[in-house]
């Protein structure tokens, strides 16, 4: 029956931790009661820093309004309005950086000299994580976990994606 002390929480984001009699409520305070953000654009950016010089590559929004929207509608418009993000980036040695941090849910592999999105595949649900690489057999693998985020609103998810990459010619 369990410990009455703990209540059913509501649907929602409102659930008390495993095992406690609380829990936490996350209210980013940057979104209204429509769902849109309360702030000029751009929301989050993304930046190539020369770590011998310390010197600015580039310096560009990193994500899309194609996903997001008032009332939880996706208004399907790729404007690069940089969009909150929380997760890791990983650069690899042959110049790519992939990043899936977004609220829009898009894994992104940027091209690290000019900032340039070069590939990008809609996730099942947010990836607020940081993308791995192994190598089985001389084949470059690039995984990451699409767990969403409640905090960031974005869909929740139980999914480890995996991608082959192509082989050097």
């Amino acid at each position: 029956m369990g410990d009455p002390r703990y209540k059913t929480p509501p649907p929602g984001r409102n659930r008390p931790q495993a095992g406690l009699p609380y829990g936490q409520d996350v209210n980013t305070g940057w979104v209204s009661n429509i769902g849109v953000i309360c702030k000029q654009p751009p929301f989050g950016m993304i930046k190539a820093i020369d770590l011998a010089t310390g010197k600015t590559l580039w310096d560009r929004p990193l994500g899309t309004a194609e996903r997001n929207g008032p009332w939880v509608l996706h208004s399907m418009l790729p404007l690069q309005i940089g969009l909150p993000n929380n997760g890791g980036v990983l650069t690899t040695q042959s110049g790519l950086a992939f990043v899936g941090a977004t609220t829009d849910d898009y894994l992104r592999a940027i091209d690290v000299k000019t900032g340039k999105t070069l590939w990008k595949d809609e996730l099942p649900a947010g990836g607020q994580a940081t993308p791995m690489t192994y190598e089985v057999n001389g084949q470059q693998f690039l995984i990451i976990m699409a767990g969403g985020h409640h905090g960031m609103m974005t869909p929740e998810g139980d999914e480890v994606i995996a991608y082959a990459l192509p082989n050097k010619a």
